[in-house]
């Protein structure tokens, strides 16, 4: 499914390595601030924001499968794919 959900993004050297879906801006907020103190800062970024994503349900929790729209101007160019 198509939808627009907030997400936990984690960068590395400029480009999103990893995505998680959070409920809400409050829990990805909360989770960011839990990973920051978890890894070196200099190396690895995390934001939180709004994205457009295809999503799934897999063993009755939320994931996303990849992001189609974002906010962030990473440089990198998305495959098009239709879902």
């Amino acid at each position: 499914m198509i939808e627009t959900v907030f997400a936990l993004c984690m960068f590395y050297q400029g480009g999103i390595i990893e995505h998680t879906y959070k409920n809400s801006m409050t829990d990805c907020l909360k989770s960011r601030r839990i990973a920051s103190r978890e890894v070196n800062p200099e190396n690895v970024k995390f934001q939180c924001g709004k994205v457009k994503a295809v999503t799934e349900i897999f063993m009755g929790e939320k994931k996303i499968v990849k992001i189609l729209e974002d906010k962030y101007d990473t440089g990198q160019k998305k495959k098009d794919k239709k879902y």
